[in-house]
């Protein structure tokens, strides 16, 4: 502790009670002090004469009070300050101790040292859910500091600073279900870190899906299932035929698949398959087999020598784009490779009725209605029916031959 003397001499009475030197001058003495940085209060020690009274004045607000602030002769004086903030530099203030008739003035330098480092964090831990977010933390501290510790999935408002501040603690999403900790090492000048550990969960991987098995028709069409839960999921699907509304996204979801047309006379199964990082679930989507145009009802009607008239009809899941009948006198279960009338469409159901014309007369015919799909095409049971033969001329016919 520097100590600073000063003293003065003035002539006058003491008014008795008291020690002056001799002649009765009066005298004032105060010596400077230094304070250590941790400490709030010191005293300031006053040698004046009984007959001296003084009073004690300063400007410096870190100085919050001296008391008393006004007195006679000997006396310690309480000097309260703040704490010191900076950890490295010291300050001075200057007190004026003043006898009260003027005469006599002390300027007094009061040192208060550095203080000890100090670094406090508001909190030590932060906890994070798997989504992105921020937390503050505050830095109460009388030093510069620094904040090491960063990873690429973290990020902070400021890495350094001075004294007291608050820092952003900011956190990306979390796309896995591994949970993840960072330590944050806050340091000051003397190099001792405070730590904050920052930890953040990981993505949930908890899902269901209903219905696990869809069954569905032959033609073209949309089935749905649903996924329920808060996972982050990807789909797939095996089957070019089975193409997906989304292959991709987190919690509940309905997710619409769309089929192609199954023209084969075979049933297919598509698997739809739902994953998380930890979980994985199976979705079968069985389409029906298509099956070949039905004809029913086939008729043979208005049998003539040369002629004779044919109907059916015919239902189909996939439309019909040609029908007609096949007839042979040799073939009993004619196709289309035989003789054969046609008719196009592309309806799912309808009726034929037609003539046949340019028959033999009296002569069996074997008979088949066919019908014609994308899946490929059908033909009725076979039937037989046998034109006429009389002896009434037909028309055309020459009724008189002799001529």
């Amino acid at each position: 502790m520097s100590v600073l003397l000063l003293s003065a001499c003035g002539g006058g009475d003491d008014g008795g009670g008291g020690s002056t030197p001799s002649g009765g001058s009066e005298y004032l003495n105060v010596s400077g002090i230094d304070i250590p940085g941790g400490n709030t209060t010191a005293t300031l020690s006053i040698k004046a004469s009984n007959n001296c009274e003084w009073v004690v004045k300063w400007s410096d607000s870190w100085i919050r009070n001296i008391s008393p602030s006004h007195g006679r002769g000997d006396q310690n004086v309480t000097i309260t300050v703040t704490p010191n903030p900076s950890s490295s530099a010291e300050r001075t203030a200057v007190v004026t101790v003043t006898n009260t008739s003027g005469t006599i003035t002390r300027n007094v330098t009061i040192t208060q040292m550095a203080s000890s480092e100090a670094l406090e964090l508001s909190t030590k831990e932060m906890n994070f859910t798997y989504q992105s977010g921020s937390q503050d933390f505050t830095v109460t501290s009388n030093t510069h500091w620094t904040i090491t510790g960063m990873t690429g999935w973290l990020h902070l408002s400021k890495s350094e600073g001075d004294n007291t501040s608050t820092v952003t603690v900011s956190v990306d999403e979390n796309n896995t279900e591994t949970k993840r900790e960072a330590v944050l090492n806050v340091t000051g000048d003397n190099g001792q870190p405070v730590k904050l550990t920052v930890t953040q969960t990981g993505r949930p991987t908890e899902f269901s899906v209903s219905p696990t098995a869809i069954v569905a028709e032959a033609p073209a069409s949309t089935v749905q299932f649903n996924i329920s839960g808060n996972a982050r999921w990807t789909i797939q699907s095996n089957a070019s035929w089975a193409t997906l509304s989304t292959v991709e996204g987190e919690g509940s979801k309905s997710v619409i698949v769309t089929l192609a047309d199954n023209t084969q006379e075979e049933s297919r199964v598509a698997e739809i398959t739902i994953s998380s990082s930890t979980k994985r679930e199976v979705v079968h989507i069985t389409q029906a087999a298509a099956t070949r145009p039905a004809i029913s009802g086939l008729q043979v009607s208005g049998k003539e020598r040369n002629e004779a008239t044919i109907a059916f009809q015919f239902t189909s899941i996939f439309p019909v784009t040609e029908y007609g009948v096949c007839y042979s006198t040799s073939n009993e279960a004619p196709t289309t490779a035989d003789t054969h009338t046609t008719q196009t469409g592309s309806g799912n159901e309808g009726s034929y009725s037609a003539t046949l014309s340019g028959l033999s007369e009296g002569t069996t015919y074997h008979l088949r209605a066919y019908a014609k799909s994308v899946v490929g095409i059908s033909y009725s049971d076979k039937t037989t029916f046998k034109t006429t033969q009389g002896e009434m001329p037909n028309p055309g016919d020459n009724p008189y031959p002799q001529w």
